[in-house]
């Protein structure tokens, strides 16, 4: 299976998807109110936790994001994100070092990581789409993230059946900036200091 960029320098170019039933590639139409909404990247930073294939940074650097940090905690993930850098550099001359890619806990990221790679978090986009199974994983994330006083924005994704509902997860954000519904999905935009 291959998912697709749908905007920006790159749109049209597949990506390998990870051979696992964990991964869950974000439905077509919530990436593209997402990214509709918030066209230009230029100088942002996006970071994607929970990243599976990539997909949805891979979609920000095609839309003029300045670096992408993907990680996945699952090697199948892993490997495959590598994979797909291999083929984003190769087919657009990306300069390889606005990809970084990592293959740890989300919440050991957020812990250790972030403050090494973040030096400031003011022009960061941080996507979430943990298992929607996992709402300890959920509030965790929100909890270490504001306690680490990450000033970006967060796209926090859940479904309405497996998820978190939203009147739980919006109530973790100081501001909601927007909410994006298709289907059963909904992401969350918002600041949590």
């Amino acid at each position: 299976m291959a998912v697709k960029i749908i905007g920006g320098a790159c749109r049209g170019f597949s990506l390998a998807t990870p051979r696992s039933d964990t991964t869950k590639p974000t439905s077509v139409l919530v990436k593209r109110k997402l990214f509709d909404w918030r066209q230009n990247l230029e100088g942002m930073i996006f970071v994607d936790l929970c990243a599976g294939s990539g997909a949805m940074g891979f979609e920000a650097l095609s839309r003029g994001a300045e670096k992408i940090i993907l990680n996945d905690s699952m090697k199948g993930a892993f490997l495959t994100m590598k994979d797909n850098r291999e083929a984003m550099v190769k087919a657009f001359k990306f300069d390889a070092s606005r990809i970084t890619i990592t293959n740890i806990d989300a919440i050991h990221w957020v812990k250790k990581e972030m403050s090494y790679q973040l030096t400031d978090t003011e022009d960061v986009i941080l996507y979430l789409d943990p298992p929607y199974e996992n709402h300890v994983l959920y509030m965790d994330l929100l909890k270490h993230l504001t306690e680490a006083g990450f000033a970006g924005q967060i796209w926090l994704e859940s479904d309405k059946l497996k998820g978190p509902k939203a009147e739980n997860l919006t109530g973790a954000f100081r501001s909601v900036i927007k909410t994006v519904d298709h289907g059963d999905h909904f992401v969350v935009v918002g600041k949590l200091i």
